[in-house]
């Protein structure tokens, strides 16, 4: 089940809350969602592809994806952060008597192996037959970074998940600081939380019910009116909601050159610097100017004796600011919501 229901906040004024980053295209002539949902075309029967979106986004994700039957969707009211989504499709899979292992994928992630990654989430998913148990899949750090959670984790003790690779989750690091992040990435046991969930749907919905009845409880209460379950629900992650109290999650760690495409700050990972350190896409001139990050549309943009700021200029609108602030940008942006 993949999750297109995020904003991308952090790559604005490319995108906006009417037009969110996994409807837009980065790294080739598809966008984020279609190039997830490609991933899966032939791991799956389509008609085990499921879609999770709000109900603002069908118009998009029809003209994206028109191949999706009605069935495929599961179609939420409004925005409500991952532990909602997740809890309505549990609910939903549930109500059809279909409890085998989901793996819930958001929408907007970059995956360079992708014979890897399958085979990582087929064995997640055999672990998620055992009772109980929540599988993540985790990313060996590859430098301190801020943006990302990390999963401190120790060896599994059941020897079946072992035989598998999979480590037992101890805690959970939520963004960092620096320093803190340099710490975690010189330890063996620490991963980045790569946001992908596999388990059965009885095992979240039990989590979700115990650690956050008010979500489910919900559900239960209005199974027929969506609309109405939603509004006497919290907004809150998984992670919060679930993942950091289980008793029973495991990391699996992979490396299949998996990164999430959340900020300006990503495309330096993923487009060639000139010689000054510049990455550039769209018609722009950099000279005497270093370390910048640079993404114009339309009209050509000239950037002259700058060092390390983000410059996006979009019809949407224009962000300037240093690197080291972009962290700030979602706080910005939510204090003058009419930007978006």
């Amino acid at each position: 089940m993949i999750m297109a229901g995020g904003k991308g906040t952090r790559f604005w004024p490319l995108s906006t809350e009417h037009a969110p980053k996994q409807f837009l295209s980065f790294h080739s002539e598809q966008t984020l969602i279609q190039e997830t949902v490609s991933r899966f075309r032939d791991f799956v029967p389509d008609s085990r592809l499921f879609v999770a979106v709000p109900r603002r986004y069908l118009p998009v994700l029809r003209e994206q994806l028109p191949g999706l039957a009605p069935k495929q969707l599961i179609v939420e009211p409004r925005q409500k952060d991952t532990a909602a989504c997740i809890a309505l499709a549990a609910f939903r899979f549930l109500q059809a008597g279909d409890n085998e292992p989901v793996a819930f994928i958001p929408a907007d992630q970059y995956i360079d192996d992708k014979a890897a990654y399958l085979a990582a989430i087929s064995a997640a998913a055999e672990i998620a037959l055992r009772p109980n148990a929540i599988v993540t899949l985790g990313i060996k750090p590859r430098r301190p970074e801020t943006g990302f959670g990390y999963l401190l984790t120790s060896p599994a003790t059941e020897e079946e998940h072992a035989a598998l690779g999979a480590r037992r989750v101890n805690r959970f690091v939520e963004k960092p600081s620096e320093e803190k992040a340099r710490e975690l990435i010189g330890k063996d046991d620490v991963y980045w939380n790569s946001g992908i969930i596999v388990c059965r749907p009885e095992t979240i919905a039990r989590c979700i019910e115990t650690y956050e009845p008010a979500i489910w409880n919900s559900l239960a209460e209005n199974p027929q009116d969506i609309d109405a379950a939603y509004a006497g629900m919290p907004r809150l992650s998984i992670d919060y909601a679930v993942m950091e109290r289980a008793d029973s999650v495991y990391c699996l760690p992979i490396d299949c050159g998996w990164d999430d495409i959340g900020s300006w700050a990503s495309m330096r990972r993923h487009l060639e610097p000139d010689s000054a350190g510049n990455v550039s896409k769209g018609n722009a001139t950099l000279p005497e100017s270093a370390g910048n990050i640079v993404f114009v549309e339309g009209k050509p943009a000239v950037v002259i004796g700058v060092k390390d700021l983000i410059i996006v200029s979009t019809a949407n609108g224009l962000l300037v600011c240093p690197k080291s602030e972009e962290p700030s940008l979602k706080k910005w942006l939510s204090l003058n919501g009419d930007l978006t």
